[in-house]
């Protein structure tokens, strides 16, 4: 298994993608729904990883978004 538990509403891999659940500045979830964060920043607008992009994709479950992250940010491209 690629990804490991930081928190009930947070996952991550070894590279740092990450699958989670908004949260507050006290660490209390927020919503309801998932976000897939990439394993890099970027300034380019233009690229799924913008975190205006990331904050658009809403997953339902925590699998979906880690999913999208493993389809989208492949874990031996980034490692």
């Amino acid at each position: 298994m690629s990804w490991h538990k930081h928190l009930e509403s947070s996952w991550f891999r070894s590279d740092m993608a990450a699958a989670s659940q908004p949260h507050d500045v006290d660490g209390n979830v927020t919503a309801d729904y998932w976000l897939a964060w990439p394993p890099y920043v970027t300034d380019n607008t233009a690229d799924p990883a913008h975190h205006s992009n990331v904050l658009r994709r809403r997953f339902k479950t925590r699998e979906r978004a880690m999913a999208h992250a493993d389809k989208t940010w492949p874990l031996e491209v980034h490692s």
